[in-house]
């Protein structure tokens, strides 16, 4: 079980930077390489490379390689639905 630190890093880094949260809700249903990322969110390939690595290390995306391409997917498929959720309900406090 995680700890409540690395609960509130995760939700903090996720949160830091609206982009990556596109780059999550991307590989939703479907392992994709950093270049269909980036043309799913209009992102340069730098910032999705920046953050499939952050989502990587906290454990979120996973990584595949095939042949010479890199893949990348959720770990948990209910991580887009729940980080969606949590800002909608963020965006309707008034």
């Amino acid at each position: 079980m995680l700890s409540q630190s690395k609960v509130d890093e995760t939700l903090r880094d996720i949160f830091s930077e609206p982009q990556i949260i596109n780059v999550i809700c991307s590989v939703y249903e479907k392992e994709l390489t950093p270049s269909a990322i980036s043309g799913f969110t209009s992102l340069d390939s730098e910032v999705i490379n920046g953050h499939l690595e952050k989502l990587t290390d906290l454990g979120l995306v996973k990584k595949v390689k095939k042949g010479s391409e890199e893949y990348f997917s959720l770990a948990y498929p209910k991580v887009c639905d729940a980080i969606l959720m949590l800002k909608d309900a963020v965006l309707s406090i008034k």
